[in-house]
C-alpha cells in the first residue's frame, strides 16, 4: 500500500474515532488534522472538503460493519441463512451501537448538505441485497420459505425498518416514560422476529 493511501486510511480512523466520541456536526476539519497528526493543509490533498471526509468514513465503516456482521454462511436452510442475516442487525446493534449513531449523523447530514458522492456507498449496499436474494430463492427451493408477492419491496421495507429501528434507539435517548418501558435490545429482537414470522413456512 502505498503512503498516500496509508495516511489516508490514518486520517479516516481518527476522524471516525471522533464522530463516535462526539458528532458529525461538533467535529472540524482542525480537529481531525490535530487528532491524526497532519496539518490542516495536508489534510486537503487527501480530502477535497469536509463531506469527501465523512462519506470516506462512512464507506470504511460500512465495509468494516459488512466484513465483521454480515459474512454469513453458505450452510443451511434458505430460511435459515435469512434467519442470520436478520440477527446480523440485531448483533450489530448489541456490539457496535455507534455505528447507528453514526449513521442517523450521516444519514441527516446527507441530506441536509445535498451531498451526491455516494456511488461507492450505495454500490456497498446490493452485497447486502445479492445474499438475501440468494438465501430466498433456496428457501423457496427447499421448502423454508414462504413465497411473498414483491421480494424488492419485501427486502427493503424490512431492512429499512430494522435500520430506522436501530438508528432511533442508538440516536435517542429516554424522552417520555414510554422508552423506558422496553428493553431496546429487545425491540430490535421483537422485530426481527416479526419479520422472520412472515417468511417462514410451517
Amino acid at each position: 500500500m502505498a503512503f498516500k493511501d496509508i495516511r489516508r486510511k490514518h486520517i479516516v480512523k481518527e476522524a471516525t474515532r471522533l464522530f463516535f466520541e462526539r458528532s458529525i456536526y461538533e467535529v472540524k476539519i482542525r480537529d481531525v488534522a490535530e487528532r491524526s497528526g497532519v496539518g490542516e493543509a495536508t489534510f486537503y490533498r487527501y480530502f477535497s472538503n469536509r463531506a469527501s471526509l465523512i462519506v470516506a468514513c462512512a464507506t470504511q465503516l460500512q465495509e468494516t460493519v459488512g466484513a465483521e456482521y454480515f459474512q454469513l454462511s453458505d450452510e443451511g436452510t434458505g430460511f435459515e441463512k435469512i434467519s442470520a442475516f436478520y440477527a446480523s442487525f440485531l448483533k450489530a446493534f448489541t456490539e457496535h451501537i455507534e455505528y447507528y449513531r453514526f449513521l442517523s449523523q450521516f444519514d441527516a447530514y446527507c441530506i441536509a448538505e445535498e451531498v451526491k458522492d455516494l456511488d461507492r456507498y450505495s454500490e456497498n449496499l446490493d452485497v447486502f441485497k445479492e445474499f438475501f436474494i440468494a438465501a430466498y430463492n433456496q428457501g423457496l427451493q427447499d421448502g423454508t420459505v414462504k413465497a411473498v408477492k414483491d421480494v424488492d419491496l419485501f427486502y427493503y421495507s424490512t431492512t429499512h425498518s430494522l435500520l430506522s429501528l436501530c438508528k432511533k434507539l442508538a440516536s435517542e435517548g429516554n424522552i417520555v416514560k414510554q422508552d423506558e418501558l422496553v428493553n431496546k435490545k429487545a425491540e430490535v429482537t421483537l422485530l426481527r422476529e416479526l419479520i422472520l414470522s412472515a417468511l417462514k413456512k410451517a
